[in-house]
């Protein structure tokens, strides 16, 4: 069965050509994690779950190129900081995670 993924970067991708785009870019471990996490699902939730990763994956930027821009509310209050605000200036480092 051709399953296709729908997104917006792509009209239609296989689900073939995503998993051999997932076995190119992840480490086996995580590939063979990926897969069995995935295959325990039900069919419903595993399609929209591939989806949701492969609408990420195909928008996100290539590696080494520029994070895109973007502006967020500063803890403190008062004017929001721009990320090209720091460019050629300070370094920046982007952590996204749960430290729960």
């Amino acid at each position: 069965m051709v399953w296709q993924l729908h997104t917006s970067a792509r009209s239609n991708m296989a689900a073939d050509t995503f998993t051999d785009l997932l076995r190119k870019y992840l480490s086996e471990k995580d590939f063979n994690r990926m897969m069995a996490f995935t295959a325990a699902m039900e069919p419903a939730r595993r399609a929209v779950m591939l989806k949701f990763i492969a609408e990420r994956e195909t928008q996100a930027p290539a590696i080494g190129s520029n994070a895109p821009d973007f502006r967020l509310p500063r803890l403190e209050g008062g004017e929001p900081v721009q990320l090209s605000s720091f460019h050629g200036k300070k370094p920046v480092a982007l952590i996204f995670g749960s430290y729960t």
